[in-house]
């Protein structure tokens, strides 16, 4: 919007929105006004106080005003993503694409690249993402304050590429960004990179979302350490797994055949099944998961296959649903370690399977065009 409003000789957003306005019925001004507000900072269509019906409407209305193509407008919107990552965490989706939405940064938090502002007179969308630290373009850090002390207001910037408190230039405070900056930054953006994993470019920001909450939860911008982390893939993850199921045998005061698998690797699987996909084809995390498991069990007889996993567990792990994994029981494709009182599985969190047997059942019953054992020879 702020880019519609540049394109139609405004320099002021308040004044484009006061113009849009004498176009519309004065019926019309409350809702369109809760639509788009004067300060642009308050605008968030992602949670609007509109019905969707509403939103669509009113960018209608506004993509007529402007003179934009409608299609085209609706194309380039954050929308409300319809699937979760793992956690449950909510996502946007735009041309294609899913984002957690806790990558979204608040509009006057939004830093810039002064070089693109003086080159096209508008910000980029993928600013706005806290992953993205470097435009990929110019090879530099965004910038997300002037050197006056003023922090950056994307609603300004967006206008101009001068601080909109001291008048300075703010193409004179650029610096060189760091080649892992630059890196991540453009694997981000889409474009290849022979050091970070050639997937699709939802599950580029899956496996950000899933290094920040399993790798290193305590880090906002993970840059170098996520370069690393994946240059060294997929053994970094399996020295780990080994790592933790040898502490925890040594630490452990139950016999091997009582030890969870949330007891040993915690939520391990839990945070890797949706990054946003659950398939081996595009999970490359759950895929060398799965891959480390049969390997060390079926291949190794690895006493690992003797955790415990629950419901919740071992449908991750065979990419379906705790209601299959009842219906396999049932079937008596899929054994309980434990003699069950009743003849269904009433709590899924209880740990009644072992995970040789729902391994086995993956190989023998459970193989699919998207989740088979030949993605596990592939390294992405």
């Amino acid at each position: 919007m702020l880019r519609v409003a540049r394109g139609n000789g405004y320099s002021n957003f308040s004044t484009f929105v006061d113009s849009l306005k004498s176009d519309v019925p004065e019926s019309e001004h409350e809702r369109f006004g809760s639509f788009l507000p004067k300060d642009i900072t308050t605008a968030n269509l992602y949670h609007a106080q509109l019905s969707s019906r509403r939103r669509v409407e009113m960018l209608r209305q506004f993509a007529d005003l402007t003179g934009c193509v409608f299609s085209e407008l609706i194309d380039i919107c954050l929308a409300r993503g319809a699937v979760t990552f793992s956690k449950k965490r909510a996502s946007l989706y735009r041309q294609g694409i899913t984002i957690p939405l806790s990558e979204l940064i608040p509009l006057n938090e939004v830093p810039v690249c002064p070089l693109c502002l003086k080159e096209n007179g508008y910000g980029r969308q993928i600013w706005h993402f806290r992953s993205y630290t470097a435009c990929h373009y110019h090879r530099t850090s965004l910038l997300s304050s002037c050197h006056c002390g003023a922090t950056l207001s994307m609603s300004e910037q967006d206008f101009s590429e001068t601080c909109h408190v001291c008048g300075d230039s703010l193409s004179d405070q650029v610096t060189k960004a760091s080649e892992t900056e630059i890196m991540v930054s453009s694997w981000l953006a889409g474009e290849p990179s022979e050091q970070l994993p050639q997937v699709a470019d939802s599950h580029r920001w899956g496996l950000l979302h899933w290094y920040k909450l399993y790798v290193l939860p305590d880090s906002d911008k993970p840059g170098t350490q996520f370069l690393s982390y994946f240059k060294a893939w997929p053994e970094v993850l399996f020295e780990k797994l080994k790592a933790d199921y040898a502490k925890a045998s040594e630490l452990s005061v139950i016999t091997p055949n009582e030890m969870t698998f949330k007891g040993v690797f915690g939520e391990l699987l839990m945070l890797s099944c949706r990054l946003p996909g659950s398939a081996l084809a595009d999970n490359i995390v759950l895929r060398d998961i799965v891959r480390f498991l049969s390997d060390e069990v079926i291949e190794n007889g690895s006493p690992i296959g003797e955790l415990a996993i629950n419901s919740i567990e071992a449908a991750i792990l065979l990419n379906t649903t705790t209601e299959q994994i009842a219906s396999l029981y049932e079937q008596g494709i899929l054994q309980t370690r434990i003699r069950l009182k009743n003849s269904e599985i009433t709590t899924l969190t209880s740990p009644i399977f072992r995970l040789a047997d729902v391994l086995c059942c993956w190989l023998t019953s459970y193989q699919s065009d998207t989740s088979n054992r030949r993605y596990l020879v592939s390294r992405w």
